[in-house]
């Protein structure tokens, strides 16, 4: 039975000997790093660990990981044609978001800062693109990267249980905005899952990589952000296909999503029922309510609903370059002016928010298709790449899609891209699973 290899990663060792699993991180497949390119290692995985607790670390991390791609300081074996071929479709993917972005800038004459975003996505694009034309990375190397994703997701964990021990106001108290914080936590477990299942070198890794991720899914539920939430069904999925393909002689992929089902519906039932309504789903519901019988806007889903109806009719106005986003922002801040007094006051909430809580109408309002298809191009980027690495790497395939499939759908309801840290860490996350994707055989290993 073949030994499955640890997923690709892009994220960074902490510590030089991993004691616990007797596995030395950092030796490549020549000769071992130096103890200054082990201290380099050691801080940026540091980096990575307690880039939930602040904007300024993640950027830190951010910045760390393009000089490491820039740099290619470690040579180990040669990257697959697979890895290097799916790196260089998300650079194109980015360049041609950023040529598209730029070209709404140059239409409305708008501020450069506006690119931020496109900007922040590329560069690291770039590093890892020459970062495997240098070579691959070790499986020591990329087991010490997801232990330091593990611990940034034990690290968000209690710091969120902290918080609300403390009773303080969680939300309010994240390194960024609750919605993109959430999210980009979401992409820890979307990474750690599918390397757990698929490992087998090790079972305490492979627990430790498992308990992580569930602290991740802990901290998301203490953040309250349901554009995150999305999480749960996702896991449940990976975990039925691993599940499936371990017990595929006894039990068919129809009936593994059939149990599948059956269990999101139980968690959905006791969630709705649950007195502390953990998944925010009995306030969603008033919310609705609320605007049917007395059409006041001023709650989360009211201003979106709200919203959403404005951006629709701004781009039906200007479907091809959009309104751009000084008069988007000029439309929202004097929604509802020219009624009463009570109407004004039902849109108070509306009239506080600077986007439309929708990334697609978001970037549809501001410039319209060509915007739009900016927006899209890095999600077809994506998947042009799972679609390049399912034949290698299953594993990799799964980390990737739970990226996209958590970018995409909580996109819907807020503009994610507006927060630097969503940006940064969306970046690190789709490098990831592209810098050494393995072949493997589930059929056999599991």
């Amino acid at each position: 039975m073949p030994r499955s290899n640890t997923i690709a990663t892009a994220c960074v060792p902490i510590s030089h000997v991993d004691k616990i699993c007797n596995v030395t991180f950092f030796t490549s497949n020549a000769q071992n790093l130096s103890t200054r390119q082990t201290i380099a290692f050691c801080l940026l995985g540091a980096l990575l660990a307690f880039s939930p607790l602040h904007t300024k670390v993640a950027g830190a991390a951010w910045l760390g990981f393009c000089i490491w791609g820039f740099a290619a300081f470690s040579k180990h074996r040669a990257a697959s044609r697979a890895a290097t071929s799916a790196a260089t479709i998300w650079l194109i993917s980015c360049i041609v978001a950023l040529v598209l972005a730029s070209i709404c800038i140059f239409i409305w004459s708008e501020d450069k800062d506006i690119l931020n975003p496109q900007m922040r996505l590329l560069v690291p694009a770039i590093s890892a693109f020459f970062l495997l034309r240098k070579g691959g990375l070790s499986l020591q190397v990329r087991n010490g990267m997801f232990h330091a994703i593990a611990l940034a997701c034990i690290i968000a964990f209690l710091s969120t249980a902290f918080l609300a021990i403390r009773g303080a106001d969680v939300r309010a108290s994240l390194a960024s905005n609750a919605i993109p914080w959430a999210v980009a936590i979401s992409f820890y477990p979307c990474l750690l899952l599918p390397a757990a299942l698929a490992e087998h070198a090790s079972v305490l890794r492979r627990w430790f990589w498992l308990l992580s991720a569930a602290c991740g899914i802990g901290a998301i539920l203490l953040a309250q952000s349901r554009g995150a939430f999305l999480i749960l069904p996702w896991c449940g999925l990976v975990y039925a296909w691993f599940w499936h393909r371990k017990q595929s002689r006894r039990i068919s992929f129809p009936q593994t999503l059939l149990m599948l089902f059956a269990a999101v519906s139980v968690l959905l039932a006791a969630a709705w029922w649950s007195p502390s309504d953990v998944l925010r789903m009995r306030e969603a519901a008033q919310n609705i309510k609320e605007i049917r019988t007395t059409e006041n806007y001023n709650t989360s889903v009211g201003a979106r609903i709200y919203i959403w109806d404005l951006a629709w009719q701004g781009i039906k106005q200007s479907p091809w370059t959009g309104i751009g986003s000084i008069e988007r922002k000029r439309r929202i801040e004097h929604a509802g002016e020219g009624g009463s007094a009570e109407e004004l006051a039902k849109l108070e909430t509306v009239r506080s928010v600077g986007h439309v809580h929708n990334q697609y109408l978001n970037s549809a309002l501001d410039g319209g298709m060509i915007g739009l298809a900016g927006l899209l191009a890095l999600l077809i980027g994506m998947a042009l790449t799972i679609r390049r690495l399912s034949p290698v790497d299953p594993g990799a395939t799964w980390q990737l899609g739970g990226v996209l499939f958590m970018h995409a759908t909580a996109s819907v309801t807020n503009v994610n891209f507006l927060h630097n840290y969503y940006v940064m860490a969306l970046s690190l996350a789709v490098i990831v699973p592209l810098l050494a994707p393995q072949r493997q055989n589930f059929a056999q290993d599991m």
